[in-house]
Order: C-alpha cells, then structure tokens, then sequence
C-alpha cells in the first residue's frame, strides 16, 4: 500500500508520524514533493485531498483513503468499519472536502 502525504504541510506530517509510530507495516509512505512518481499536475491533485493506493492498486481518495490505511490499524480498523456505514461516511465526507479544500487553499493559493 501506498499513502500519498502533503510532507509540506505540518498537520499532515504530525498525522503520519503518528501513524508511522504506530507501527503499521506494508506502508510506503510516500512525501509528495520528494515524490519522484508524481508529475506536476498529478502533484496538485495530491496535494488537495488524501490518496492512498490500496494492496489491489486500486487509487483510493478522500475518506476512502482513510478508511484503507485505518483498516491497517490494530485499533482505527473500528474506526473504518464505523465510517464506513452510508450514514456517517457521506457527513464525514462533506466535513472532510470543505477542511481539504481550505487546508489547500491556505497553504497554496495567494491571498
């Protein structure tokens, strides 16, 4: 598996720490502007909405991509089966596109 991180970005980084510390194995954790995978413009939509590209390659995005890394977790894997009910995945969804796109646009659009 492949997680995708704004490595720019200090909420970001501070999250994959946590992670990495948690000891999740079969990650490759992957900076996007050290990322020598990703071309410009693929960069910029990495760096507006989580990616994470599962053990089947399949490019999974947004709260999707949460719920794949956190079912890697001894502990998020209940965390990923509660936000994975219709319900509570659309709201979190809508909560986590208006974060992703002003957490974007301050660290990367002029004022």
């Amino acid at each position: 598996m492949k997680v995708f991180y704004d490595d720019k970005c200090s909420i970001c980084s501070r999250e994959i720490k946590f992670y990495k510390k948690q000891g999740v194995k079969d990650i490759e954790w992957i900076g996007i502007h050290k990322s020598r995978e990703l071309k410009n413009k693929k960069k910029e939509e990495y760096l507006k909405i989580m990616h994470v590209i599962d053990d089947n390659n399949k490019v999974n995005t947004g709260v999707d991509a949460f719920i794949v890394l956190w079912k890697k977790h001894k502990y998020f894997k209940y965390l990923a089966i509660i936000i994975s009910f219709y319900p509570v995945k659309f709201i979190i969804s809508k909560f986590y596109k208006v974060f992703a796109y002003y957490r974007y646009k301050k660290l990367y659009k002029p004022h």
